[in-house]
């Protein structure tokens, strides 16, 4: 009745290919949130000569501008993640509603 309908098994080479484009598109953005946690890390670590008691302490002005991009990443990774869970989320849903 409410969103429950009989649905048609699928096929092997259905199932192949549902696994096949499921698992690529999960672990292409899996991939890109790896590669945008890795700039993030290096941003945070190219922050660190800036800060109180290190080399470059009088040219903070230029750590402000890594703050920002920082913060930036930061929210960057967490839509990346986002988009990785939700892959993630459909894939298992997928597989359970057209389960054997």
């Amino acid at each position: 009745m409410f969103g429950v309908e009989p649905q048609e098994p699928w096929s092997d080479e259905e199932k192949r290919e549902f696994e096949a484009y499921a698992s690529a598109q999960t672990k292409s953005y899996a991939n890109r949130a790896l590669k945008v946690a890795l700039a993030l890390a290096v941003n945070i670590a190219c922050i660190v000569p800036f800060s109180a008691g290190h080399q470059f302490h009088g040219h903070s002005h230029i750590a402000r501008i890594l703050v920002w991009s920082a913060m930036a990443l930061f929210l960057w990774l967490v839509m990346k993640i986002g988009f990785v869970w939700s892959s993630w989320q459909s894939t298992r849903e997928t597989r359970r509603e057209f389960k054997d």
